[in-house]
């Protein structure tokens, strides 16, 4: 896997959007970043969700993020059963109940 993030696109884009104008760019950058954290929450409760469906227990998913199973549940479990309902609406067809 690469880990390397677009981070020199994004910063290029960012002072190329405002030029000179630190306060700008600070301001758009936090804007870029609280999109990327979405992002970051979003991916996480994806594989949670799987994890979850798969049968992996709250402990072991604890355990890959350093915490005890009762933080794990208390963190992802919303999260994660919202990633299920949004992949299972987006699966269905426009209009569709």
């Amino acid at each position: 896997m690469d880990d390397r993030l677009p981070l020199a696109g994004v910063i290029d884009s960012i002072e190329r959007s405002h030029p000179g104008n630190a306060p700008a760019q600070l301001s758009e950058a936090a804007i870029v970043a609280a999109r990327f954290m979405e992002l970051a929450d979003r991916l996480i409760g994806h594989f949670v969700a799987q994890a979850r469906q798969a049968g992996v227990p709250w402990a072991e998913i604890g355990v890959r993020f350093g915490i005890s199973r009762q933080a794990a549940q208390k963190r992802f479990a919303a999260r994660a059963a919202a990633a299920v309902t949004g992949a299972s609406n987006a699966a269905q067809p426009q209009g569709a109940v």
